[in-house]
């Protein structure tokens, strides 16, 4: 089973264009193969305890999904969103 992963814009130099085909049972299970792949990712993303950053949003198939619900089971073709806030003047 394989979920695409998607991340923000301003990641895609980092993250090599930014778009993870990932096998997985779990939102949780597809984020860990994508900072598997790029460990960078993980600073850019989350606190040192784990969690999201404030700034940071992650949407399964469209629905939040911080905290508790990383361990939402994915089904193969779902698509999984990581969004930064862009905020200033």
């Amino acid at each position: 089973m394989a979920v695409t992963v998607l991340l923000p814009s301003v990641l895609r130099d980092v993250a090599a264009g930014g778009r993870f085909r990932v096998p997985a049972a779990t939102v949780r299970e597809a984020l860990e193969e994508v900072y598997r792949r790029v460990p960078a990712l993980r600073f850019h993303l989350c606190e040192p305890d784990g969690r999201f950053r404030v700034h940071v949003l992650c949407l399964h198939n469209g629905a939040d999904v911080r905290g508790a619900g990383l361990d939402r089971t994915v089904r193969d073709g779902d698509e999984i969103a990581v969004v930064q806030a862009v905020s200033g003047g």
